[in-house]
């Protein structure tokens, strides 16, 4: 079920010289039959985790919500031992300071398998209407009790337009800024691409500045996860993906199809988007990095268990 393929959509064989990364490939959750194994994802419920290991928020002592458990699958996800799986959670409380990876809202941390038992873990206690806001939707705030869940189904090998020796320049706010647009942002902040392993950050357009400050080493670059997800195919019915869906018009309109109430799932997506010109490929909103935001993750392997960190960035 999980690969790693070579897309002829993202490999250019005729440069060899430029950084490589991987794109996850996803799944909805909510589309597909329970989850019966440990499997990477993000959002929903962790599988086997330790109840008494169920991080809390420094600032408002409510249980994190889980934004990501990602087992070792070499070489996107490289933890240098294929023993470890890694773990993301996130307060879904508004105003706590998730982008931080020191004010205590967010957790990351790697467990060995042999650690984990079996079967879903439920939060330790109830987490319910936590106000978070949806870049979606609008600003209007909406309840989560858990990150939408996606499950990746594997990776595809991307090569950037960056030379390696330009790789350092993009943990330096100073050197990072006298990059040309071009190489600042290789991508053009192409949606697809926001969300991968390996390579050089794919910094928001305030780039490396308004961060907390870069880790740096023994601290690598490991990953990034972007606020909007895509997937192929046409946009799921509401009552299929649990959540209200949106459709954009060719006249500018956004169409609205609501969940009904008792169609509602509360590991589903956030929400759900699908332009008008693009029959092919949706969009779901699954966790709030400040509504726009994009999630970096870095990772000690100098350590054991390796140490890792995460912060967003808009």
């Amino acid at each position: 079920m999980f690969s790693l393929r070579l897309s002829p959509v993202f490999v250019n064989r005729e440069h060899r010289s430029i950084v490589q990364n991987f794109i996850p490939r996803f799944e909805v959750a909510t589309l597909q039959p329970p989850q019966t194994r440990l499997i990477p994802k993000v959002g929903g419920l962790p599988w086997g985790f330790p109840a008494d290991m169920w991080p809390s928020c420094h600032e408002c002592s409510l249980p994190m919500a889980l934004l990501a458990q990602l087992p070792h699958h070499g070489p996107a996800l490289d933890f240098g031992d294929s023993r470890w799986v890694l773990h993301l959670f996130q307060c879904t409380t508004a105003g706590c300071s998730t982008w931080s990876y020191s004010e205590g809202c967010n957790a990351a941390f790697m467990l060995p398998r042999e650690a984990l038992g079996e079967g879903l873990t439920l939060a330790p206690q109830a987490v319910k209407e936590r106000p978070v806001y949806a870049w979606i939707s609008g600003v209007t705030p909406v309840e989560h009790s858990m990150h939408g869940e996606l499950w990746i189904t594997g990776w595809t090998e991307h090569e950037d337009a960056v030379p390696p020796h330009m790789r350092p320049a993009y943990f330096d706010p100073d050197t990072f800024g006298a990059l040309p647009a071009e190489f600042q942002f290789p991508h053009d902040f192409d949606h697809r691409l926001c969300t991968k392993a390996g390579g050089v950050p794919y910094w928001t357009g305030n780039g490396p500045g308004a961060l907390p400050a870069i880790p740096s080493r023994p601290f690598d670059y490991l990953m990034q996860i972007d606020t909007g997800l895509t997937l192929p195919g046409r946009l799921p019915d509401p009552a299929s993906i649990g959540c209200d869906v949106y459709l954009h018009q060719s006249n500018g309109q956004m169409e609205t199809r609501p969940v009904p109430s008792a169609a509602k799932r509360e590991n589903a997506p956030w929400s759900a988007m699908q332009e008008a010109d693009r029959d092919d490929e949706y969009y779901v909103e699954f966790a709030n990095f400040g509504s726009d935001g994009t999630a970096y993750v870095f990772i000690d392997r100098q350590t054991t268990p390796p140490r890792a960190i995460f912060f967003w960035n808009r």
